[in-house]
Protein backbone atom coordinates (compact mmCIF):
# COMPACT_ATOMS: atom_id res chain seq x y z
CA UNK A 1 0.00 0.00 0.00
CA UNK A 2 1.60 3.16 -0.82
CA UNK A 3 1.45 6.53 1.28
CA UNK A 4 1.39 9.93 1.36
CA UNK A 5 1.45 11.90 4.80
CA UNK A 6 0.53 15.14 5.36
CA UNK A 7 0.73 16.88 8.74
CA UNK A 8 2.69 19.85 9.82
CA UNK A 9 3.38 18.90 12.76
CA UNK A 10 7.27 17.47 13.00
CA UNK A 11 6.94 14.82 15.84
CA UNK A 12 3.80 13.50 15.01
CA UNK A 13 4.86 13.42 10.85
CA UNK A 14 7.78 11.38 12.47
CA UNK A 15 6.05 9.00 14.68
CA UNK A 16 3.49 8.21 12.01
CA UNK A 17 6.44 7.60 9.47
CA UNK A 18 8.44 5.28 11.93
CA UNK A 19 5.14 3.28 13.06
CA UNK A 20 4.41 2.65 9.60
CA UNK A 21 7.86 2.00 8.09
CA UNK A 22 7.57 -1.04 10.68
CA UNK A 23 4.79 -3.12 9.00
CA UNK A 24 6.15 -4.09 5.17
CA UNK A 25 2.80 -3.67 3.83
CA UNK A 26 3.07 -0.09 3.98
CA UNK A 27 5.38 2.57 1.91
CA UNK A 28 5.65 5.66 2.29
CA UNK A 29 6.24 7.60 -1.01
CA UNK A 30 6.13 11.48 0.31
CA UNK A 31 5.64 13.32 3.86
CA UNK A 32 4.37 16.55 3.34
CA UNK A 33 3.85 19.83 6.10
CA UNK A 34 1.56 22.41 3.87
CA UNK A 35 -1.29 21.48 1.22
CA UNK A 36 0.35 23.19 -1.32
CA UNK A 37 3.26 19.75 -0.95
CA UNK A 38 0.55 17.72 -0.31
CA UNK A 39 -1.42 18.03 -3.47
CA UNK A 40 2.50 17.94 -5.81
CA UNK A 41 2.78 14.51 -4.04
CA UNK A 42 -0.30 13.15 -4.44
CA UNK A 43 0.03 14.27 -8.42
CA UNK A 44 3.33 13.18 -8.56
CA UNK A 45 3.29 9.53 -6.89
CA UNK A 46 -0.44 8.75 -7.20
CA UNK A 47 -0.64 7.39 -4.04
CA UNK A 48 -3.30 4.43 -2.78
CA UNK A 49 -3.61 6.49 0.44
CA UNK A 50 -3.65 10.10 2.10
CA UNK A 51 -3.30 10.72 5.58
CA UNK A 52 -4.54 14.18 6.23
CA UNK A 53 -3.98 16.27 9.15
CA UNK A 54 -7.06 19.08 9.07
CA UNK A 55 -4.75 21.40 10.89
CA UNK A 56 -2.06 22.74 8.75
CA UNK A 57 0.13 25.80 9.54
CA UNK A 58 -0.34 27.35 6.29
CA UNK A 59 -4.30 25.87 5.89
CA UNK A 60 -6.71 23.83 6.01
CA UNK A 61 -6.97 20.09 5.14
CA UNK A 62 -10.18 20.48 4.04
CA UNK A 63 -9.07 22.60 1.00
CA UNK A 64 -6.60 19.72 0.50
CA UNK A 65 -9.44 16.95 0.34
CA UNK A 66 -11.85 19.52 -1.31
CA UNK A 67 -9.64 18.99 -4.52
CA UNK A 68 -9.71 15.13 -4.99
CA UNK A 69 -12.20 13.67 -6.29
CA UNK A 70 -14.41 11.34 -3.91
CA UNK A 71 -14.76 7.62 -5.02
CA UNK A 72 -11.19 8.07 -6.75
CA UNK A 73 -7.38 7.07 -6.03
CA UNK A 74 -5.97 8.33 -3.63
CA UNK A 75 -8.32 7.36 -0.84
CA UNK A 76 -8.01 9.69 2.42
CA UNK A 77 -7.68 8.92 5.60
CA UNK A 78 -8.10 12.09 8.27
CA UNK A 79 -6.42 12.03 11.00
CA UNK A 80 -7.30 14.67 13.77
CA UNK A 81 -6.86 15.72 16.91
CA UNK A 82 -10.51 17.80 16.77
CA UNK A 83 -12.95 15.69 19.06
CA UNK A 84 -15.34 17.95 17.14
CA UNK A 85 -18.27 16.47 15.41
CA UNK A 86 -18.68 19.08 12.76
CA UNK A 87 -15.24 18.70 11.34
CA UNK A 88 -15.73 15.18 10.87
CA UNK A 89 -18.52 15.50 9.05
CA UNK A 90 -17.71 17.71 7.07
CA UNK A 91 -14.19 15.20 6.27
CA UNK A 92 -16.95 12.46 5.10
CA UNK A 93 -18.99 15.04 3.06
CA UNK A 94 -15.68 15.46 1.17
CA UNK A 95 -14.87 12.79 0.20
CA UNK A 96 -12.79 11.03 3.20
CA UNK A 97 -12.77 7.18 3.88
CA UNK A 98 -11.26 7.15 7.09
CA UNK A 99 -11.35 9.63 10.26
CA UNK A 100 -9.45 8.57 12.71
CA UNK A 101 -8.41 10.55 15.98
CA UNK A 102 -4.49 11.18 16.85
CA UNK A 103 -5.55 10.04 20.41
CA UNK A 104 -6.12 6.90 19.29
CA UNK A 105 -4.20 3.15 19.44
CA UNK A 106 -1.43 2.77 17.20
CA UNK A 107 -3.11 -0.33 15.91
CA UNK A 108 -6.63 1.22 15.24
CA UNK A 109 -4.65 3.44 12.51
CA UNK A 110 -3.28 0.63 10.92
CA UNK A 111 -6.87 -1.59 10.80
CA UNK A 112 -8.24 2.13 9.51
CA UNK A 113 -5.68 1.58 6.55
CA UNK A 114 -6.56 -1.29 5.60
CA UNK A 115 -9.42 -1.12 5.66
CA UNK A 116 -9.57 1.69 3.55
CA UNK A 117 -7.47 0.04 0.96
CA UNK A 118 -9.76 -2.88 0.62
CA UNK A 119 -12.35 -0.29 -0.56
CA UNK A 120 -14.43 -0.45 2.93
CA UNK A 121 -15.05 3.37 5.06
CA UNK A 122 -13.77 4.06 8.70
CA UNK A 123 -16.16 6.73 9.78
CA UNK A 124 -17.08 5.61 13.53
CA UNK A 125 -15.63 8.01 15.77
CA UNK A 126 -16.10 8.18 19.83
CA UNK A 127 -19.17 5.89 18.99
CA UNK A 128 -21.01 8.55 16.03
CA UNK A 129 -21.85 6.72 13.26
CA UNK A 130 -20.71 9.57 10.73
CA UNK A 131 -22.67 7.73 7.37
CA UNK A 132 -25.78 7.84 9.40
CA UNK A 133 -25.18 10.99 10.42
CA UNK A 134 -24.35 12.59 7.50
CA UNK A 135 -27.60 11.04 5.89
CA UNK A 136 -29.81 12.38 8.49
CA UNK A 137 -28.10 15.59 8.20
CA UNK A 138 -28.37 15.70 4.19
CA UNK A 139 -32.25 14.96 4.75
CA UNK A 140 -33.18 17.83 7.19
CA UNK A 141 -30.77 20.07 4.18
CA UNK A 142 -33.41 18.88 2.06
CA UNK A 143 -36.30 19.63 3.74
CA UNK A 144 -35.16 23.00 4.99
CA UNK A 145 -34.26 23.87 1.48
CA UNK A 146 -37.89 23.19 0.37
CA UNK A 147 -39.03 25.92 3.05
CA UNK A 148 -36.39 27.96 3.41
CA UNK A 149 -34.90 31.06 1.31
CA UNK A 150 -30.71 30.13 0.53
CA UNK A 151 -29.76 33.54 2.89
CA UNK A 152 -32.42 32.21 5.44
CA UNK A 153 -30.67 28.50 4.98
CA UNK A 154 -27.48 30.25 5.69
CA UNK A 155 -28.66 32.13 9.09
CA UNK A 156 -29.88 28.61 10.12
CA UNK A 157 -26.47 26.98 9.58
CA UNK A 158 -24.75 29.41 11.84
CA UNK A 159 -27.08 29.25 14.19
CA UNK A 160 -26.21 25.37 14.34
CA UNK A 161 -22.68 26.06 15.11
CA UNK A 162 -23.86 28.42 18.28
CA UNK A 163 -23.09 31.69 16.36
CA UNK A 164 -25.04 34.60 18.27
CA UNK A 165 -26.70 37.26 15.88
CA UNK A 166 -23.73 39.81 15.75
CA UNK A 167 -21.34 36.91 14.46
CA UNK A 168 -23.60 35.89 12.23
CA UNK A 169 -23.88 39.20 10.96
CA UNK A 170 -20.33 39.61 10.51
CA UNK A 171 -19.83 36.35 8.42
CA UNK A 172 -22.60 37.35 6.25
CA UNK A 173 -22.01 40.98 5.50
CA UNK A 174 -25.51 42.10 6.58
CA UNK A 175 -27.07 43.80 9.13
CA UNK A 176 -28.02 42.71 13.53
CA UNK A 177 -31.16 43.65 12.42
CA UNK A 178 -31.49 41.79 8.97
CA UNK A 179 -30.54 38.65 10.50
CA UNK A 180 -33.21 38.97 13.11
CA UNK A 181 -35.73 39.18 10.49
CA UNK A 182 -34.32 36.31 9.08
CA UNK A 183 -34.93 34.50 12.10
CA UNK A 184 -38.45 35.99 12.52
CA UNK A 185 -38.97 33.97 8.89
CA UNK A 186 -37.66 30.85 10.00
CA UNK A 187 -39.80 30.71 12.89
CA UNK A 188 -42.98 31.35 11.34
CA UNK A 189 -41.71 28.68 8.46
CA UNK A 190 -41.00 26.47 10.85
CA UNK A 191 -43.73 26.73 13.19
CA UNK A 192 -41.16 27.26 16.20
CA UNK A 193 -41.50 29.80 19.36
CA UNK A 194 -37.78 30.75 19.29
CA UNK A 195 -33.98 30.21 18.62
CA UNK A 196 -34.14 27.82 21.67
CA UNK A 197 -36.72 25.33 19.61
CA UNK A 198 -34.48 25.83 16.72
CA UNK A 199 -31.89 24.48 18.12
CA UNK A 200 -33.83 21.59 19.59
CA UNK A 201 -35.24 20.70 16.27
CA UNK A 202 -31.68 21.24 14.79
CA UNK A 203 -30.34 19.16 17.08
CA UNK A 204 -32.82 16.26 16.72
CA UNK A 205 -32.07 16.58 12.87
CA UNK A 206 -28.20 16.14 13.24
CA UNK A 207 -26.73 19.30 13.41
Amino acid sequence: MNLVLVDDHPLMLAGLEQLLRAEPEFEILATCTSVAEGWDAVNRYQPDVVILDLKLGEGDGLSLLSRLRPGERPAVVVLTAAEDENIWLKAAQLGARGVVLKATAPRVIEDCLRAVHRGETWLTVGGIDLSARLAQRNAAEAELESSLTPRELEVVRLVAVGAENQEISDRLAISVGTVKIHLHHVYDKLRLSGRQALMRLLREKGY
